[in-house]
Formats: C-alpha cells, sequence, structure tokens
C-alpha cells in the first residue's frame, strides 16, 4: 500500500513536526538561560573595569584569525593604491586598496574634508547591508544614511573620512547589489567556512580596519587621540566590535543595531559560546572608558526599540563600573532605521575627537 505523499507531509505529520520545533526553542530558551549564569560569572561592569584587556583578548580569540596574530601580521608589509575618483562640494573623493593579507585586497574611499582646519580629526564611518562606500556617501541617491559622510566632513573645522567596504552582495552582484536575503546567504555561507578553519567575516573584516587605520597614521592623516568610529546597522555592528578591538578609536558611535544579540542574531554575529561571553552590553564594557554614543530609531522595523534600551541600561552599568557614566549616551531617535536627522551623534563624534 502506497501512502499519497503530499497527503502525508500537509496533514498527518504537522503535529509532530511543530512538537519537535517547539522542544528545540524550549531547549535553547532553557540553555540561553543557563548561558545567562555563565556569563555572569565570567564577566561583569567590575571584573571588565579590573582587567579589561583579558576581555579584549579573549574577545579577539573569539572573533578569529587573524585578530589572534594580528600584532605579527601588522608588521607585514602593506601594498596600498591611491587614485583621485571625483570631487563634492564638501570633499575630494580617492579610491584605495590595501593589501591587509597576502592575496586579499580591501576596498575604500577616502573623503579628504575641503575645510581649512588644521589637525583635523578622522574618522571611519562604516556602511550597512546592500551597502557599499558609495552608498554611505549617496554618491547615487539619498538614502537612510542622512547625509552622514557629508555631515561629519563638514563637522567644526573639518573631518577627514574614510569609508571601507564590507562583504555585503550577493555571489551574483549588480548595480550596486541585490537583496538583504541574497547578501545574507553568501555572506553566511563565507562565513561558515572561515569559522571552519579558526576564523570569522568579522575578524578578517576588523583586521582589516585595523591595517587600514596603520596605513592612515603613518601617513599622518589619522593622529592618536583624534580618531573616531561610525556606522549605520551592519555598519554600527562594525564600529561596536572594531572599537571593542582596537583602542586607538577615541569614541565610537553606533546606529540601529546595539541591542539584545539573543533576539537580534544573524549568524555571523553569533560565534561558539559567545552567549557564555560577550553580547552587546559586554562588547561595550571593552570600548569603556572611552566615548561611546548608541542610538535607535523610535519606528525602527528591524530592531525593537524596547530591545535597545535594555540592552543600553546593561551596558550602562560598566561605564559606571569604570568612573565615567557620562560617556555613555544612548539615544533614542524618531525615525525608522536610520542615522538620525539631528547632529546629536555626529556632535559627539566630533567633540570627543577634535
Amino acid at each position: 500500500m502506497f501512502i499519497e505523499t503530499e497527503r502525508e507531509m500537509t496533514e498527518a505529520t504537522v503535529k509532530y513536526r511543530q512538537d519537535y520545533l517547539d522542544g528545540l526553542y524550549a531547549v535553547l530558551g532553557e540553555r540561553r538561560r543557563e548561558y545567562d549564569g555563565i556569563r555572569e560569572k565570567y564577566i561583569d561592569p567590575v571584573k571588565c573595569a579590573a582587567d579589561r584587556e583579558r576581555y579584549r583578548t579573549d574577545l579577539m580569540e573569539m572573533l578569529g584569525w587573524p585578530l589572534t596574530d594580528h600584532t605579527d601580521l601588522r608588521k607585514k608589509p602593506l601594498r596600498v593604491t591611491m587614485e583621485k575618483a571625483y570631487d563634492l562640494e564638501y570633499a575630494a573623493a580617492y579610491r584605495m586598496t590595501f593589501e591587509v593579507l597576502p592575496g586579499l585586497r580591501t576596498y575604500g574611499v577616502y573623503f579628504e574634508s575641503v575645510k581649512n582646519g588644521t589637525d583635523k580629526p578622522f574618522a571611519v564611518l562604516c556602511h550597512g547591508g546592500v551597502g557599499t562606500p558609495e552608498v554611505i556617501a549617496e554618491t547615487f541617491e539619498t538614502n537612510n544614511y542622512n547625509g552622514i559622510v557629508r555631515r561629519v566632513c563638514d563637522s567644526g573645522d573639518g573631518v577627514n573620512v574614510f569609508c571601507p567596504m564590507f562583504h555585503m552582495w550577493a555571489e551574483k552582484f549588480g548595480p550596486p547589489l541585490s537583496s538583504m536575503e541574497d547578501m545574507g546567504y553568501e555572506r553566511t555561507r563565507v562565513d561558515a567556512r572561515l569559522k571552519q578553519v579558526g576564523s570569522s567575516t568579522t575578524a578578517i573584516e576588523v583586521f582589516a580596519i585595523m591595517r587600514e587605520l596603520d596605513w592612515f597614521m603613518g601617513k599622518g592623516i589619522a593622529k592618536e587621540g583624534h580618531i573616531g568610529i561610525a556606522g549605520l546597522s551592519y555598519g554600527g555592528f562594525y564600529a561596536t566590535m572594531t572599537a571593542a578591538c582596537d583602542t586607538r578609536f577615541a569614541a565610537a558611535y553606533s546606529s540601529c543595531q546595539f541591542s539584545d544579540r539573543y533576539r537580534y542574531g544573524r549568524e555571523d554575529w553569533i560565534w561558539h559560546e559567545s552567549g557564555a561571553k560577550f553580547l552587546d552590553a559586554e562588547i561595550s564594557g571593552l570600548i569603556a572608558p572611552r566615548p561611546f554614543f548608541v542610538e535607535e530609531g523610535e519606528r525602527d522595523d528591524l530592531f525593537d526599540v524596547a530591545a535597545f534600551r535594555s540592552e543600553s541600561e546593561r551596558a550602562a552599568g560598566f561605564y559606571e563600573a569604570a568612573g565615567v557614566p557620562e560617556r555613555f549616551i544612548s539615544h533614542v531617535h524618531p525615525g525608522t532605521h536610520e542615522i538620525a536627522l539631528d547632529d546629536t551623534g555626529v556632535n559627539f563624534l566630533y567633540e570627543n575627537t577634535k
């Protein structure tokens, strides 16, 4: 006797599949509660303040190679190309490539502010998903970055800006990119295979920013104590992670990404047993005591503002333990998934890097 496959799949076994899935989520929920306890024993605001460098090393080990070997790898020759691309009203733009590892050339656009200020601050501005340096600079059209490159370049007496490129496109990329779904698949596939060999997309791209910053500092364009980093969405993730790993950043600004990583945990934002060590609040403890500004849109359709507020409360504890509670600022703007139209974050970045 043969059973009709479609009927068997759609009727007879639905309850068993649903029961199994419900069980998986129940086990996951219980496991997360156990890991919350493990994480609280491993790191808390007081422990982090007392031994921040140990935890910073642990974070880089969790993210993987090349961050695990960044000190030695950064001694190797760095091959750089730089060509004038175009002039904007507020900056001259240069396309750049950096051979950060043998055979791996990263790309970015450097915006040299036209303002006449001397000893200008330097900022790394990070694009988000399905983005590029040209997208965050709104070279083609306006978008949810709300003129952030122009606004930062025009801050005070001028700020020089570098926008690195991250792997945010699909395998068959077009002009400029495909969808978040396509991007997510390709990025997740690469990330999984990097994790198989002790690395991760995050580790590669944070290391790339370190190497790029090495060059700008070597040329005197970026100066110790006057370097900031900011980004939207995925870019906010990179601003947070990079500032936590690299203390040369004097201030960080993360827009529309700081949140509950259990609830919003893309595969490339998760590492083996990361719940036992670092969620967003704990990572902010590695940016402390340096100033850190996080913001969320009240009407963001990707991240719940309530989750942002809850994680911000936890992060504030790390700044209190560091003795500088005023250096952590949590800001909710009235917009959606976008850089705030008000200049609170932009002014924060300039004031803490000028």
